[in-house]
């Protein structure tokens, strides 16, 4: 079936499409449930009615006592056991579902009739987990008879919620012929008008969902035209930005390698260093390297000295051991190098 086919369907048969797919997938989700709470969602409805001739037998089907009056709620239309073939077969565990396909197959091996003769039911008469089996009891019901029993049902004023068979024993299967004639008719009128109901809470799901997904699309429409509005200004930003960013960095570096060329620093840890008698002849420094020339009277230790200075490091003499001038001047030379870390502010040098 293609699209072409769905959109030229008629009610009826849509329809009956609908109800098909319902039972199936009821189906399918009670086959899931556990045994037990299969048995307590299909269990038989309390009351039972039999047609006796021109009367209408009430009972309670849980007690088998007669009611003298019609109850409310309801009612189980019963057939008689001669008018219901009831055949078991042994099937692999399958779904209730698939069993009712397997037997809408096989109905003229199963019966003397045709599969559009009669309406058929299946239930589960015990299951064998060990060995992946199952025992169906399944019941076949001829359609006149099915349909003769409604209308004197309705003659009575009686409209059954379910069609079964009258107990032959104490376990009788729990058929329910009406289902099979609901979707072979295209279900009735409440059926329908649920299915109208349910189809229009769809449509209007589908419509609410729709709804929201045009204001989720107008919403962000909206908030593209606010944000390409304001690209221009958010480029000037983004922009000035980078400008500044780059410029504070250049302005670090700059700050940095003053920190590092500054010579007054070293010139104050030279000053700091030498003895009262002691005077520089040469001061030189490249950045890095500080070298000093000049003279001295006494023979303090003037490179332990500068080795005690917190902003010189690798103090290194490259005079010897002078002897003292005409004089009494002893020459001396020195090399340093500034200990950038402690001059930063990272505290002494261990």
């Amino acid at each position: 079936m293609n699209a072409k086919d769905l959109l030229n369907m008629d009610m009826e048969t849509a329809t009956q499409w609908l109800l098909h797919f319902w039972r199936w997938w009821t189906g399918e989700l009670m086959g899931m449930l556990p045994h037990e709470w299969r048995e307590r969602l299909t269990r038989r409805l309390s009351v039972t009615a039999e047609l006796k001739g021109s009367q209408v037998v009430y009972r309670n089907e849980d007690t088998g006592a007669q009611l003298m009056t019609k109850p409310r709620g309801p009612i189980k239309l019963l057939m008689p056991p001669e008018s219901v073939l009831v055949r078991e077969i042994e099937l692999p565990l399958l779904p209730m579902s698939d069993v009712k396909r397997m037997v809408a197959l096989d109905i003229d091996r199963l019966s003397p009739f045709q599969a559009d003769q009669v309406y058929f039911d299946a239930d589960i008469v015990s299951r064998d987990q060990e060995n992946g089996r199952q025992q169906v009891a399944v019941g076949i019901l001829p359609r006149a008879a099915a349909e003769l029993a409604v209308a004197d049902a309705a003659a009575h004023d009686l409209s059954p919620a379910a069609i079964g068979v009258k107990p032959r024993g104490a376990e009788t299967p729990n058929f329910d012929f009406l289902a099979a004639m609901r979707e072979a008719q295209g279900g009735d009128a409440a059926q329908r008008r649920s299915l109208y109901w349910w189809g229009a809470a769809a449509a209007l799901f589908a419509v609410n969902l729709f709804v929201l997904t045009w204001r989720d699309s107008s919403d962000l429409d909206q908030l593209r035209q606010t944000v390409e509005t304001q690209q221009s200004s958010a480029n000037i930003a983004m922009r000035t930005r980078a400008r500044v960013d780059k410029e504070t960095a250049q302005r670090t570096a700059l700050l940095d390698a003053k920190r590092r060329n500054a010579p007054l620093p070293v010139l104050d840890a030279v000053t700091a260093a030498m003895p009262m008698d002691a005077w520089v002849r040469r001061f030189e420094w490249n950045g890095r390297t500080v070298h000093i020339t000049g003279q001295r009277k006494t023979s303090q230790d003037i490179l332990a000295r500068l080795e005690a200075s917190p902003a010189l490091r690798n103090a290194k003499s490259l005079a010897g051991d002078g002897q003292p001038d005409t004089a009494g001047n002893i020459r001396f030379e020195f090399t340093a190098d500034r200990d950038l870390e402690t001059s930063s502010g990272g505290g002494p040098r261990k």
